[in-house]
């Protein structure tokens, strides 16, 4: 029951986030948890979004900018049992508020 919260908590995060202009995600490629988001063409950085979202009371992803400069701006999400769906749309809302 935990593990099928996950996957669909997971994917539905992926589908709200990727909507978002200038986002895409970097791999279409089946996921559990955890998803890359590719923020170049949002023409900001990782570290940008991040520090928008943490003034918002929010963590972003883990930036994979300098551990993985082929994937670009990119930032690795993760999303567990304990988060709702009102959690994802308070994300993605910020993220619609920052980019």
């Amino acid at each position: 029951e935990t593990g099928q919260t996950i996957m669909q908590m997971s994917q539905y995060a992926a589908r709200r986030i990727s909507r978002i202009d200038g986002i895409e995600l970097g791999f279409a490629s089946p996921f559990f948890k955890e998803f890359v988001v590719n923020f170049d063409k949002t023409g900001k950085i990782v570290a940008e979004v991040n520090e928008a979202l943490l003034q918002r009371r929010i963590f972003g992803g883990k930036d994979l900018s300098e551990e993985f400069p082929e994937l670009g701006q990119s930032a690795l999400y993760c999303v567990t049992e304990a988060r709702t769906q009102e959690d994802v749309d308070m994300l993605a809302s910020a993220l619609e508020e920052v980019l």
